[in-house]
């Protein structure tokens, strides 16, 4: 019997290892691509067209500019360069550019009045030799904006004049900055920084800057901010003026103590001391005004003008002010000292005068008076004219060497002389204020109105009678001072 397993055989293909291969399922007719083979060509499709798209916009770029462009302020998307000069120059024609600001600054400032000038054909050839036709795709994502300004041009002197004088003249009522600096806190007692601050001025030289890149790029409008503004010189973190805030801080901090050599006689206090220092503009510090504080400091004066045994002294105000001056000034911490003039250099004194105790001491050499109390400290000193030539008897009259004793003290007392020339009349009678006899009443020490001048050789040509003469206002000081029973003595 015939079966059908002849057919099935010759059906199926032997294959090695006596298995059948399976059919597959990407077969195709013979002659026909595939489905990847189709995917494959359609892709190369696709990027042979963008790669066509591409290269005609790198070539129509290459002589255009793409969207987006700004040249010199210039929209030029999708221009070529005669189109973008063409604009060039028309807006150069027109132009003119509008500052302001936010505080009431306003110039218009048109491109005739500079002599502005564009050469819009060569701004437009370097504006697109600048560019690159395969970058026109970068370029549309992220526009290009160029300044070609080698190509715009101003006359420089006329366009500083203008924007000079129109600054100058706004700033004239604007306000001005000022600089850091320091000033004295009355509270902490010490010098603090007082911070700068901007104002509403105008920097020339910035708003010259702004507004001529403004034209460069022929913008109309120019809004200054607030980085046009004139700054302060000087911060609160400027080195030197902190260092001098030091500076001063540190002198109130040692304080000034004015003295006779160790003994002092005032002190200046901070606040005192801050009156007299400024810090300057170049940021130093400024000593002034200390001669008005020695002058008007009553224990100072005292101290200069003082009388010692051999010196009448006056105080130099201004040279005591110096020397305070030196002490700041060093940052040395001493006592500044009065300083004072001799104006008057006294006789010297009588040698182991001070060693005798209180007494009247009356140098018959030397026309001078000095009264020392007990601790041999002279309390009362005065030039004197003793006895010696009398011109209108023609004789001389001394007065006696010795130690002697006040006797009185009166008032308002005539001195009633010798008849010496029997005319029955006494040789003088002198009306004196203060009267003190040391000897039998007929001599003593008292004041002598009738002379204008003491001490010197005067006795030598117009002495005294014996007396000791004194200027009214010593013999007065004199009468308040000695005591009856005080001890006089007199010698050469």
């Amino acid at each position: 019997m015939t079966t059908d397993n002849t057919e099935d055989k010759t059906a199926v293909s032997p294959h090695e290892g006596g298995s059948a291969m399976a059919p597959s399922h990407d077969w195709e007719p013979s002659g026909k691509p595939s489905k990847r083979q189709r995917r494959r060509r359609v892709r190369l499709a696709i990027i042979g067209t963008l790669a066509a798209l591409y290269a005609a916009g790198a070539f129509y770029f290459s002589s255009h500019f793409t969207p987006g462009t700004t040249i010199d302020g210039v929209n030029a998307s999708m221009m070529d360069t005669a189109q973008l000069a063409s604009a060039i120059e028309e807006r150069q024609a027109t132009y003119e550019l509008h500052i302001t600001n936010k505080d009431g600054f306003d110039l218009r400032i048109p491109g005739s009045d500079i002599g502005l000038a564009c050469d819009g054909k060569a701004v437009a050839e370097e504006a697109l030799s600048r560019t690159s036709p395969l970058l026109w795709l970068p370029y549309i994502i992220s526009p290009n904006n160029m300044l070609i300004d080698a190509h715009i041009t101003a006359n420089e002197q006329t366009y500083s004049d203008i924007v000079t004088n129109a600054v100058n003249g706004y700033n004239e009522a604007a306000v001005q900055p000022t600089n850091a600096t320091a000033a004295f806190n009355p509270d902490t007692e010490k010098f603090e920084m007082v911070p700068e601050t901007v104002g509403t001025a105008l920097d020339t030289a910035k708003v010259l800057e702004a507004s001529t890149v403004a034209t460069r790029e022929l913008k109309e409008d120019l809004v200054l901010g607030d980085d046009a503004l004139a700054q302060p010189a000087i911060d609160v973190n400027d080195k030197t003026l902190l260092a001098t805030i030091d500076q001063a801080n540190t002198i109130l901090d040692h304080g000034v103590q004015v003295a006779v050599d160790d003994n002092v006689v005032a002190t200046a206090d901070r606040p005192t001391m801050a009156s007299w220092m400024s810090i300057t503009d170049d940021r130093e510090l400024s000593i002034a005004h200390v001669v008005d504080w020695v002058e008007g400091n009553e224990a100072i004066l005292e101290a200069g003008n003082a009388v010692d045994d051999e010196h009448v002294w006056e105080c130099d105000a201004w040279a005591t002010a110096e020397d305070i001056h030196r002490v700041m000034e060093q940052d040395l911490g001493d006592k500044a000292q009065v300083i004072r003039t001799a104006i008057e250099t006294k006789p010297p004194v009588t040698e182991g005068a001070k060693e005798r105790g209180r007494h009247i001491d009356i140098n018959l050499t030397t026309q001078f008076v000095r009264f020392y109390d007990s601790d041999g400290k002279v309390i009362w000193d005065s030039y004197c004219v003793t006895g010696g030539w009398d011109s209108q008897y023609g004789e001389m009259h001394s007065t006696p060497e010795g130690t002697f004793a006040i006797q009185a003290k009166q008032t308002n007392t005539t001195l009633i002389g010798a008849d010496r020339d029997n005319d029955e009349k006494p040789d003088y009678e002198s009306f004196v204020y203060f009267w003190m006899p040391f000897l039998n009443y007929d001599y003593g020490l008292h004041d002598a109105t009738w002379r204008s001048d003491f001490g010197g050789d005067i006795r030598e040509w117009y002495g005294s009678h014996g007396c000791v003469n004194l200027p009214y206002e010593k013999a007065a000081e004199l009468f308040e001072l000695v005591n009856v029973g005080d001890t006089v003595y007199i010698h050469y």
